[in-house]
C-alpha cells in the first residue's frame, strides 16, 4: 500500500476512535422504517423516533414490496452491528457514497437480497467480523468503489458466510484479518482497478472454498498476505475453491490448493509472489482436484515461488502451463497422490509452455512429468517414478544432471535435451544423464528429437531416430539400436554388446583420445560397420569382428577377426591398425579358404605389430605341407613383428614360417629347415651361398629362403646377412 494512502487510512481510523468512541448507553434494536428508503440521517425515518446511536443493533430491512436504499449521509458510528436486508422479491440497500461509519459487526443478506455499496470517499470500519451472504437464500452484494479509503476489518470479512455473497471491489482498500469466500454458502469476490489504488489485504490466511464454492476473480489491484498462513482453496468437505489470477498482482505467504475439497487456481494474466510454497493437491481424503493452471488468455502471467512447488503431496493434483514465465527458487516436486494406479498427479508443459525455471532442481518422486513445448531449466531432474515422463513435440528440456532410475522416459519429434544455458545466447552446459531405467528415443513413426549431452546407461537405451550426434553414451546395460546411430564417443562397458547391418555405429570422436572404446565383449556382425574418425576404435576387452571398422583400431587385448567363437570371418579395418604388447590377436583355422575357412584381419593402412598371434586349429583341421594362410593383409606397409607367436603342433615334424612380407603377415606349413643358410642345398655354408643372398641383397619384398630370406619376413637384408654370417663355414648335419 502506497505510504500516503496508508498515512490517510491511519488518518481516518484515528478519528474515527476520537470522535465515533462508544458512550455509555443500553444495545438497542433500532430499524429503517420507510418501506423504500431514504437519508439516514432523517431521525424520524427510524423506529426508536431517533438516529441510530453508538452501541445500537441498527437494521436497514425491507418492509412491504419496494426495494428499501437508505443513504448514508451522516459520520454517526459506533454500532453493536448493522444489519442489511431484503425479502424474496426486494432488496435492502445502504447507498454509503461518502462520510465514515464504524460498526462492530455487519451483516448483509439473511432473508432476500442486500446491498452495500460504496463509493466516492466513504469509509467503513468493522471492529468484529463483516459478513456479505450472512443467511441463505440472501444474496449479499458488497460494492466498493471508493477514491482514498476503503474498508478495514479488524476481524474477519465473510463473503458467502451462509447464504450467497459477492464482493465488487473495484477501488479502494479492503483490510481484514481472515478472508472466507465461499463458507458455507458460495461466495464471490472481485478484484479489479489499478494496482495502485485497488488493495485486498489479509493479516492471515485467506480461504477460497471453505465448506461451498468460492471464487476470487482478480483482474486488477493488488492482494497483499502479510501472515504466514497464506492462500487456501479449498479447504474442507463440500469446498471448492477457484482463483482466476487474470492481472494485477497476488503477494501472498504461500498457496495451497485442495485439501479436504476441490481446488483450482488458473494463472492467465498478473503477477503472482509467493514467498514460500505452491502446494497442489494437499493432506486430504478427497480424490480429486488440485490444479494449477498458466496461460496467456488475459496477459503475459508471471509465477515466483520462493519456496518449492509441491505436486500431489496427498491428493490427486496437476500443475499445467500453456505460457508465462515461471521462477522457483526451490524445488518442483511429484507425487501420484493417489493409490487408483489408472490415474496420476502430474507435471504438464503444453506447446505454448514458455518458461519453467527450477532453480533447485526437479523431482518426480510417484507422479507423472509431460513436457510438449516450452524450455524447462533446472540443474538436476530426478525420476523416481515408474510413470516415469515424456518429452514431445517442441519441449526443450534444460537440465545439467539427470537421473532416471524408473519407468520410461520417451522422447520425440522435436523434443530437445541439454544442459542449463551456460553462457547466452546460445551456450549450452552437456546434459549428465544417468538411466537406470528405461529410455526410448523415436519409434518407426515418429523422430526422436535431440539429445545433447553424456548419457550413461545402467538400464536400457531403444533407438529408433533422433539426434544424438553432439552426445555420448557409456554403456553398462543394454542398447538396442534400431537404425543407423551416430554420437560423439561410444565407451562399452556392457557384457556383450553387438554391432547390427541395420545399426551402423559412427563415433566422431571430437576431442577425445578415442571414439569407440571397448571394455568387455564386442561383436561386429558380418555386413556391420563402426565408423570412427578422429580417433581410432580401442579395444581393452574381447572384441569378435567380423564386420567393418572404418578408421583406425587400437587393439590391447583380445581380438578375433570373426563373429563369435565358432563362425570364421574376416574384419576390415578401413585404417592403420595397432596391436599394443598387451594385445592377441586369435586366428582360427578349420580350413585353407580365407574367411570361410580361417579368420583373417584385413587393413587399407599401416600395421603396428606387437603382443601374441595366437594360432588355433578348429574343426578338426590338420594343414597340409605346402598351406599357405595369409592371416593380416595391410596395403600401407608393417612396423615391428608379434612378440609372441603361439603355434599349433604339426604332423610329420613340419613347421610353421612366419612371413612378415611387405602386404602381408604369411603362416606357410614347410618342411624343416634342419640346416638354415645353406642356400644352394649342398650340405654346407660358404662363398656360394654367400653369393646367393648377396644377389638379391636389398629386395624389400617377395623374396624366398632360397633368395636369401633366412628370417622369412620376405625382405633380404642385413639380418639375413647376419644370420648367414653366424654359422658361415659349417657343414650340414
Amino acid at each position: 500500500m502506497p505510504a500516503k494512502q496508508l498515512t490517510t487510512m491511519g488518518t481516518a481510523l484515528a478519528l474515527l476512535i476520537v470522535i465515533f468512541a462508544p458512550t455509555p448507553a443500553l444495545a438497542a434494536d433500532i430499524y429503517y422504517v420507510p418501506a423504500a428508503g431514504g437519508n439516514w440521517s432523517t431521525c424520524s425515518n427510524w423506529s426508536l423516533g431517533r438516529c441510530p446511536q453508538a452501541n445500537d443493533d441498527v437494521r436497514i430491512e425491507v418492509s412491504g414490496t419496494a426495494h428499501k436504499a437508505v443513504y448514508y449521509d451522516t459520520n454517526t458510528s459506533g454500532f453493536d452491528s448493522l444489519t442489511i436486508d431484503g425479502d424474496g422479491a426486494t432488496y435492502g440497500a445502504l447507498w454509503h457514497l461518502d462520510n465514515s461509519l464504524m460498526t462492530d459487526y455487519m451483516y448483509i443478506g439473511n432473508d432476500g437480497e442486500a446491498w452495500e455499496w460504496m463509493e466516492g470517499d466513504a469509509f467503513l470500519w468493522v471492529l468484529e467480523n463483516l459478513y456479505v451472504g450472512h443467511y441463505d437464500p440472501g444474496p449479499g452484494h458488497f460494492y466498493l468503489n471508493v477514491q482514498t479509503y476503503g474498508v478495514a476489518v479488524n476481524g474477519d470479512t465473510y463473503v458467502g458466510y451462509q447464504g450467497p455473497g459477492d464482493f465488487d471491489h473495484l477501488d479502494g482498500y479492503h483490510m481484514c484479518n481472515h478472508l472466507f469466500v465461499g463458507q458455507n454458502g458460495p461466495g464471490t469476490y472481485w478484484l479489479k482497478g489499478s494496482e495502485e489504488t485497488s488493495t485486498l489485504e489479509t493479516e492471515y490466511y485467506m480461504i477460497i472454498g471453505n465448506a461451498d464454492v468460492g471464487l476470487l476473480e482478480q483482474t486488477g489491484g493488488t492482494v497483499v498476505g502479510t501472515g504466514a498462513s497464506g492462500l487456501l482453496l479449498g479447504l474442507n468437505n463440500g469446498g471448492d475453491g477457484t482463483y482466476e489470477m487474470k492481472g494485477g498482482t497476488l503477494n501472498a505467504h504461500h498457496i495451497s490448493i485442495a485439501w479436504n475439497g476441490n481446488g483450482y487456481f488458473t494463472h492467465s494474466g498478473g503477477n503472482v509472489i509467493l514467498e514460500s510454497n505452491l502446494n497442489i493437491g494437499c493432506e486430504g481424503t478427497h480424490t480429486y482436484r488440485a490444479w494449477y493452471k498458466v496461460n496467456t488468455d488475459d496477459g503475459d502471467p508471471y509465477l515466483f515461488v520462493g519456496g518449492n512447488v509441491n505436486i500431489g503431496v496427498q491428493s490427486l493434483a496437476k500443475y499445467e502451463q500453456e505460457g508465462g514465465t515461471v521462477e522457483v527458487e526451490g524445488t518442483v516436486e511429484i507425487w501420484d497422490g493417489d493409490d487408483d494406479p489408472y490415474t496420476s498427479s502430474y507435471l504438464y508443459m503444453g506447446l505454448n509452455a514458455d518458461w519453467l525455471d527450477a532453480e533447485s532442481g526437479v523431482i518426480n518422486h510417484s507422479g507423472y512429468f509431460d513436457q510438449d513445448g516450452g524450455v524447462l531449466t533446472t540443474p538436476s531432474f530426478t525420476n523416481d517414478s515408474s510413470q516415469g515422463f515424456n518429452l514431445d513435440n517442441n519441449a526443450d528440456f534444460r537440465a545439467t544432471t539427470v537421473e532416471h532410475n524408473a519407468g520410461y522416459l520417451y522422447m520425440w519429434r522435436n523434443a530437445h535435451v541439454r544442459g542449463e544455458l551456460a553462457m547466452p545466447p546460445s551456450t549450452f552446459y552437456m546434459c549428465n544423464f544417468t538411466n537406470n531405467a528405461h529410455v526410448q528415443m523415436g519409434n518407426a513413426s515418429f523422430d526422436g528429437g535431440t539429445f545433447v549431452g553424456h548419457m550413461t546407461n545402467n538400464g536400457s537405451f531403444n533407438y529408433t531416430q533422433g539426434d544424438f550426434s553432439a552426445s555420448t553414451l557409456t554403456n553398462y546395460g543394454t542398447v538396442n539400436l534400431n537404425a543407423p546411430f551416430t554420437c560423439y564417443r561410444f565407451v562399452q562397458n556392457a557384457y556383450s554388446f553387438t554391432v547390427t547391418p541395420a545399426a551402423p555405429i559412427t563415433a566422431n570422436g571430437a576431442s577425445y583420445a578415442d571414439a569407440f572404446q571397448n571394455n568387455a565383449n564386442l561383436t561386429i556382425q558380418s555386413g556391420a560397420s563402426i565408423t570412427v574418425v578422429d580417433a581410432p576404435l580401442v579395444n581393452n576387452d574381447n572384441l569378435y569382428g567380423g564386420g567393418t571398422v572404418n578408421g583406425d583400431v587400437e587393439n590391447n587385448d583380445f581380438l578375433i577377426p570373426g563373429v563369435g567363437t565358432s563362425a570364421t570371418g574376416e574384419l576390415y579395418i578401413d585404417g592403420d591398425f595397432t596391436q599394443a604388447g598387451s594385445g592377441t590377436l586369435r586366428i582360427r583355422l578349420s580350413g585353407n579358404m580365407p574367411i570361410t575357412d580361417f579368420d583373417r584381419l584385413r587393413l587399407t593402412g599401416h600395421a603396428t605389430l606387437g603382443g601374441t598371434l595366437d594360432l588355433r586349429l578348429t574343426d578338426g583341421f590338420t594343414p597340409d605341407l605346402g598351406d599357405t594362410f595369409r592371416v593380416v593383409l595391410y596395403t600401407g606397409g608393417h612396423t615391428g613383428e608379434f612378440n609372441t607367436v603361439s603355434l599349433p603342433e604339426l604332423p610329420n615334424d613340419w613347421e610353421w614360417d612366419v612371413r612378415y612380407l611387405s602386404g602381408m603377415v604369411q603362416l606357410d606349413v614347410v618342411e624343416p629347415q634342419e640346416c638354415p643358410g645353406d642356400l644352394d642345398g649342398d650340405g654346407d655354408i660358404d662363398l656360394a651361398d654367400l653369393a646367393q643372398l648377396l644377389a638379391h641383397y636389398g629386395t624389400t619384398s617377395g623374396a624366398t629362403y632360397e633368395d636369401g630370406d633366412i628370417d622369412g619376413d620376405g625382405d633380404v637384408d642385413l639380418a639375413d646377412l647376419a644370420a648367414l654370417l653366424s654359422v658361415y663355414g659349417t657343414t650340414c648335419p
